[in-house]
């Protein structure tokens, strides 16, 4: 379980199961806030996920929250369905790669 989010971009790659992804290149944004918060862009093609620090203008989809949301979700302590429910996280674009998020950060 990674402790910070920088830890868990840097991890993500490494721990990439494309058959659980189920296929299809994406460009996912990630608009993280609070003291561990940045910008990130995931770029999966075919079987491989390269994520690098800043942004990018082909997105396919955008989701932003807080630091200590993101990594609550990622560690189970809390749910996805739930945060976007309450607000605490925000999906813009492609809603059906919001709901392959789940395999995509274990959450």
């Amino acid at each position: 379980m990674p402790a910070t989010v920088k830890e868990l971009f840097a991890e993500l790659p490494e721990q990439f199961d494309a058959s659980a992804w189920g296929g299809g290149d994406a460009v996912l944004a990630f608009n993280i806030s609070g003291d561990q918060g940045g910008q990130w862009v995931a770029r999966i093609a075919g079987e491989e996920l390269n994520i690098v620090e800043g942004t990018a203008d082909d997105v396919d989809m955008t989701m932003s929250c807080s630091d200590e949301d993101l990594l609550a979700m990622v560690n189970g302590e809390l749910n996805a369905v739930s945060a976007f429910m309450q607000g605490k996280l925000k999906i813009d674009g492609n809603m059906s790669l919001a709901m392959k998020l789940q395999s995509l950060l274990g959450a």
